[in-house]
């Protein structure tokens, strides 16, 4: 029988990696899918407030896992190097993204 508390070296450290590559893009996702939902609520009770909270929350997120990425930059190993430098691009481009993907809500109604 195996002991199901094993450690694994460099858990933490790998797990930040993965962290810093995969949260930004899963925020930007989200965003997209939860503005879309909210759209129709929106329009109804005339309140873009849900979707300009959803989009901050997930650009948060976005900014968190750049900041985990830029973290990691230091790590031993040219995978974890590159995987950090990849994490904080992407991030930084979904930020953007996301970013780009709010003005909408600002300047139009929900309704168009």
């Amino acid at each position: 029988m195996t002991d199901p508390r094993t450690d694994i070296a460099g858990g933490r450290r790998i797990a930040a990696l993965w962290t810093g590559l995969l949260l930004a893009p899963l925020a930007f996702l989200t965003s997209l899918e939860l503005a879309y939902l909210l759209v129709d609520g929106a329009c109804l009770r005339r309140n873009v407030l849900p979707i300009h909270l959803v989009q901050a929350a997930c650009l948060l997120l976005a900014l968190a896992g750049g900041v985990t990425a830029w973290r990691s930059r230091h790590a031993d190993g040219a995978r974890a190097r590159f995987m950090a430098g990849l994490g904080a691009v992407l991030s930084a481009l979904f930020v953007l993204a996301i970013g780009a993907q709010a003005i909408p809500a600002f300047f139009l109604g929900p309704c168009r």
